[in-house]
């Protein structure tokens, strides 16, 4: 819903009058995929904060900030270029800030192929992705969605072949996303689960309740749904389908976008953090509970270790009795209370004489109480352990706020140890990107320029493989060798050198230029600065930057 067209149509509305007449100070990437637009007033800064990736945002905040490091800065000409108008295309939605240069800038956020483009002239001067591709081409161009105002044209519309009833109203009325489409559902009563199922007069009453609610979305009375301690819905009107969860209302569209955005954005660092300690402490304590459960039932079983005592005894008082080469004896059971005793049938080891057998049974009854005494501790250690990771889950599901389970985990982190197995611990502590890769190897790749330093000079090793997008700014990358002689095959070292160039300022393009060179080839200056070495020797690769899968 934050890029449906009714919700775009509506921040443009309320965002033109404050954005015409502002400059466009800044424009920088400082997170994978998203973008933000820096504006200067007269006696006002804001931002527009966007991302490409799905799913697509568009936000407003007040004033100016920007890291200082590790940001890419894009639309430089345009810097200093007026706002003239603040526009949504006709019933689509893609959306233009019209500069006072007569240059444009498009934003396209929805699909696969989401982006922002600088235009002059029915041509792309720059792109926010992919530049080398972009520039010089034709700009995308809008589409407006059919107008669906009568009765004849949602039928005509009407997609019978779709699985759900939702998605049947959202083809047949194109600018209904799919919790709208879902809200008509409900509003209008329809039971059915198939579109074929839909009767023409329930048909008649869906096309009905859209228009009304389509109306209605010309007024917004913006709505945040929660489920939980989660933001769940975003709407510009009150959803009936919603009724059971908590609402919160807003004065603004632009409040309420920017809000839920914030939530979701803080919802997904929460769940990164949170989600795998959250699955290890559960499958520990289901674990450790089950495995106490089963030394339980064993204990509480009757022990072996005194049947095979008494065999020990009944065979010393019968061995002057029994025959060498036996596999089994029947003895007078002496232990038995009835008389004469009943037989007690003991199996035997036919190598060993009676005595020797009777003196093997001894030492399996003490094995098998010294078992039994080691499987008591194990139990109680389980139990234990299964206290405690029950003890730091519950603790764990009383966290909001990503900080709060980063503060825990690292509290606890030795009380957690035992719980998260070494890889994820590792995982967690490991500075560097890392990616598997084909036949064993393994490609570490910094995430800035101090990181930079410390993986060439430090981590790696001078057999290892030493790669880099050339003549750009960009990560340093490490390939590492399982031992000296390895010598990793071309596609291993295509898809090593794909994933540098992506961390790279050669991210957009086609093709890049990557140096691949022994560690021990690559040397630091005196006084340089940080991430910057000289390179000895080098192979240069061609690859398109793109990260595995």
């Amino acid at each position: 819903m934050i890029t449906n067209y009714h919700t775009l149509h509506a921040l443009v509305t309320e965002w033109r009058p404050a954005l015409v007449g502002c400059a466009l100070r800044d424009a920088f990437s400082q997170v994978r995929d998203e973008l933000t637009l820096a504006f200067q007033g007269d006696d006002q800064a804001w931002m527009l904060r966007l991302s490409v990736r799905p799913p697509q945002f568009v936000f407003r905040t007040e004033g100016y900030a920007k890291a200082r490091r590790n940001v890419a800065t894009l639309f430089a000409s345009a810097f200093g270029q007026t706002v003239t108008d603040l526009r949504l295309a006709h019933r689509d939605r893609i959306l233009y800030l019209d500069l006072a240069d007569g240059r444009d800038l498009r934003l396209l956020l929805f699909g696969p192929k989401a982006n922002v483009f600088l235009v002059r002239d029915g041509t792309i001067e720059e792109a926010f992705q992919g530049d080398a591709v972009h520039a010089g081409q034709g700009p995308p161009t809008p589409r407006a969605a059919p107008v669906v105002d009568t009765l004849a044209a949602f039928e005509a519309r009407w997609p019978a072949q779709r699985k759900t009833v939702a998605q049947a109203v959202a083809r047949a009325m194109p600018l209904l996303d799919r919790s709208l489409a879902e809200e008509v559902v409900h509003r209008a009563g329809v039971q059915a689960t198939r579109p074929d199922e839909v009767t023409e007069a329930e048909r008649a009453r869906l096309f009905e309740v859209a228009q009304a609610l389509t109306a209605s979305l010309a007024a917004p009375s913006p709505r945040i749904y929660w489920r939980g301690r989660f933001a769940d819905t975003f709407a510009l009107v009150p959803l009936e389908s919603a009724a059971d969860q908590r609402e919160e209302s807003f004065e603004t569209v632009g409040e309420a976008v920017r809000l839920f955005v914030r939530r979701q954005l803080a919802e997904q660092h929460l769940r990164a953090v949170y989600d795998p300690l959250e699955k290890a402490l559960t499958q520990a304590r289901d674990r450790l509970e089950r495995q106490a459960a089963r030394m339980l039932d064993e204990l509480t079983q009757a022990s072996r270790a005194d049947r095979y005592e008494r065999w020990g005894h009944l065979l010393m008082a019968a061995a002057h009795t029994l025959e060498a080469g036996l596999e089994e004896a029947q003895v007078p059971d002496l232990f038995a209370e009835t008389q004469p005793p009943p037989p007690e049938t003991i199996p035997l080891d036919p190598l060993l004489t009676a005595v020797e057998n009777a003196e093997r049974y001894y030492d399996k009854a003490r094995q098998t109480r010294a078992a039994r005494d080691h499987a008591e501790v194990r139990m109680e250690e389980a139990e234990a352990q299964a206290q405690q990771a029950t003890a730091l889950l519950e603790e764990l599901q009383g966290l909001n706020r990503a900080k709060e389970v980063e503060v825990f985990r690292k509290a606890h982190r030795h009380a957690l140890a035992p719980f998260l197995g070494q890889r994820q611990d590792e995982a967690a502590r490991f500075p560097f990107r890392r990616f598997p890769l084909p036949d064993g190897y393994e490609l570490w790749v910094a995430k800035n320029a101090r990181q930079n330093d410390e993986l060439t000079l430090r981590h790696a090793r001078k057999d290892d493989l030493w790669l880099h997008a050339r003549g750009v700014p960009g990560s340093h990358a490490v390939l590492r060798l399982p031992n000296r002689q390895a010598t990793p095959g071309k596609h291993v070292l295509e898809q090593a050198a794909a994933i540098a160039a992506y961390y790279s300022k050669a991210q957009g393009s086609s093709l890049a230029p990557v140096i691949i060179t022994p560690r021990k080839y690559v040397r630091k200056p005196k006084g340089a600065a940080p991430g910057a070495v000289l390179v000895e020797r080098e192979q240069v690769v061609l690859v398109e930057p793109k990260l595995p899968g």
